[in-house]
């Protein structure tokens, strides 16, 4: 037969059931906030992948950093040829004039750590305490980002709403710091390749206009009008460096064009201009084995000498048969080579050619692209 169980032994088993329910309780709201830590970090991870734009990686880690640490500020300083610069911040107006001041103090020293620190009562710091009673800053927590790559950085959160930061918060802002670390690596690599490959691409440009003095600056010009253009009918982004790119190298074929043809002072024979005519084609030879090219870059290039009336080169196409990429490098062109001196003829007024655009809009000219540049170059407003 089982003994009673004493009242005393009862009200121990009921504050030992009450213990184990208070810590069940305590170890669920852990599991709870880690699974949402391990969910957001995964997140950034997904979102990061594929990023190679630094400030859109820069955007999503501190996203994720007030989604997982409540502080009043966050930032993320980059160091670049020397020169630190805050990259991008998350705080309430007037909160981040630390940063500019001294973050990049906090910064290097990161670096310098090659891992992360917190400092929960900043005010004592013996180099730091002073800056930080005068911009009110409690406490800090600070991550390095790359610091053997290309893109060194850190980043930083200040202020913890409640309480200090703890062990947990550093391993978290560590682990979205990593995450990061590799995505602005190969952002700004990449950025590299894009600045040396547009540099290549302008310089290349400047080679074949200097071939004479008579298109001195010529493939600048109709890429800033072409930009113009294409900015006033809404194309954006990747749209609008297909623009440029076009531009810059729509007379590379120019470059099989002899220069006698080129800087000749009178108006070019029948068999002159047939040569001339093959500059876009040839242009198009020269580019066509680049396959970043290929698409509308490669049409400015071969068609913008087409008119929209059938009577252009090289292939006499006519209206909507001649790439969009073409009939807007046309414009651009056509209003360059009018203002422009030839070694024949002087340029004529700004005025005089957006007239001839005018009315020749819908024979030599998209009749829409035409009217809305010339729209544009009068600062009216363009349909």
């Amino acid at each position: 037969m089982v003994a009673p169980i004493s009242e005393a032994d009862w009200k121990q088993l009921q504050a030992e059931l009450q213990q184990a329910r208070l810590e069940a309780q305590k170890l669920s709201a852990a599991l709870a906030d880690t699974w949402e830590e391990l969910t957001l970090l995964y997140e950034l991870a997904e979102q990061l992948r594929g990023v190679l734009d630094i400030d859109q990686a820069v955007r999503l880690a501190l996203e994720h950093v007030t989604d997982i640490v409540s502080v009043e500020g966050c930032a993320v300083l980059l160091k670049e040829d020397g020169e630190w610069e805050v990259q991008l911040s998350f705080c309430p107006n007037g909160r981040k004039e630390w940063l500019s001041a001294w973050g990049n103090e906090v910064a290097q020293h990161a670096l310098q750590r090659r891992r992360g620190f917190i400092l929960n009562d900043l005010s004592q710091h013996p180099e730091w305490g002073e800056k930080a009673k005068i911009f009110a800053l409690q406490n800090l927590i600070v991550v390095p980002l790359n610091p053997d790559g290309h893109a060194k950085g850190a980043l930083m959160a200040w202020n913890k709403l409640q309480g200090e930061f703890t062990s947990g918060d550093l391993k978290l802002l560590t682990t979205i710091a990593a995450q990061t670390s590799g995505v602005l690596e190969s952002a700004f690599l990449y950025r590299q390749l894009q600045e040396t490959f547009h540099g290549t691409v302008a310089a290349l440009a400047t080679a074949v206009d200097a071939k004479s003095r008579w298109t001195a600056g010529h493939s600048h010009r109709v890429t800033h009008y072409a930009l113009l253009l294409a900015q006033g009918i809404g194309l954006v982004g990747a749209e609008l460096e297909q623009v440029r790119l076009s531009g810059l190298m729509h007379d590379i074929g120019k470059i099989g064009v002899p220069d006698a043809i080129l800087d000749k002072p009178d108006r070019l024979t029948d068999d002159e201009w047939a040569v001339m005519q093959r500059h876009p084609v040839i242009g198009y030879e020269i580019l066509k084995g680049i396959r970043q090219f290929h698409g509308p870059i490669l049409d400015g290039v071969l068609y913008h000498h087409e008119r929209v009336d059938g009577k252009g080169y090289p292939f006499g196409l006519k209206g909507d048969e001649i790439p969009f990429m073409g009939r807007l490098l046309a414009v651009a062109d056509g209003f360059d080579a009018m203002t422009s001196d030839r070694p024949y003829r002087a340029g004529m007024p700004k005025e005089r050619a957006l007239q001839i655009l005018a009315e020749n809009a819908g024979t030599q000219w998209d009749k829409e692209l035409a009217l809305t540049f010339v729209a544009i170059m009068r600062g009216e407003k363009h349909p």
